[in-house]
């Protein structure tokens, strides 16, 4: 993902978070939760400062409540912000484009398009980019089999070329966006084949990511 659209992404999901409600965290099963707060923490980083100064009071929160005319306004504001995006960024086939690197696509890419397709129910380009990540960036061995639900993190034009996977490896933290939107997804839009998809992935993820870590001397 290039930093044009890492910036991209940052500036308007913390915007969102501070104006979208409808994704009520008490209704999100714990792995979301979890996997939510560690994309927020990644996201919109940790305001130490900030927390330094204690619980304000009443006054203060209330006075630092927005009207409802400035919700309505960063909503309109977010709604134009994603039709930019999408418009510049992602293809009709639901490919994500990184114009700085080549055209390429990476599996970040497309896993950042999707979260934001979630928090701005949009469930048509959601499932676009999902299905173009699961046809096109699929780990497969040298019989052109599967190996696991996880995805190659870059895919572009070679040397040839030739377009498709320039490197099979997959990203841990795309897939685990990737994960945390398809569990979001399920939520906003009663989905529950989006779910087993999540569980699926978090499953290889697990098994292909993480170490168990000897106690012993």
């Amino acid at each position: 993902m290039s930093f044009l659209q890492r910036a991209h992404f940052e500036s308007w999901s913390k915007s969102w978070f501070k104006t979208d409600s409808r994704l009520n965290p008490n209704r999100l099963p714990p792995v979301a939760i979890a996997l939510v707060l560690v994309l927020g923490a990644t996201l919109t980083g940790c305001n130490e400062s900030q927390s330094r100064q204690g619980t304000r009071s009443d006054t203060s929160v209330a006075a630092a409540t927005p009207t409802p005319a400035a919700i309505a306004t960063k909503q309109l504001l977010l709604a134009e912000s994603w039709s930019a995006y999408r418009q510049r960024f992602i293809q009709p086939d639901g490919r994500v484009i990184d114009w700085e690197a080549d055209e390429r696509t990476t599996s970040e890419g497309q896993a950042y398009a999707m979260l934001r397709a979630v928090f701005m129910d949009d469930p048509e380009t959601f499932a676009q980019t999902l299905s173009w990540a699961e046809a096109n960036l699929q780990r497969l061995d040298a019989s052109g089999k599967r190996q696991d639900n996880l995805w190659s993190w870059k895919w572009g034009k070679d040397a040839a070329g030739n377009w498709g996977i320039l490197d099979a490896n997959f990203a841990s933290d795309a897939d685990i966006d990737a994960i945390t939107a398809l569990i979001l997804a399920a939520r906003r839009w009663n989905r529950p084949d989006y779910l087993q998809l999540a569980r699926t992935k978090l499953r290889d993820l697990w098994t292909l990511s993480t170490v168990t870590a000897s106690t012993s001397s």
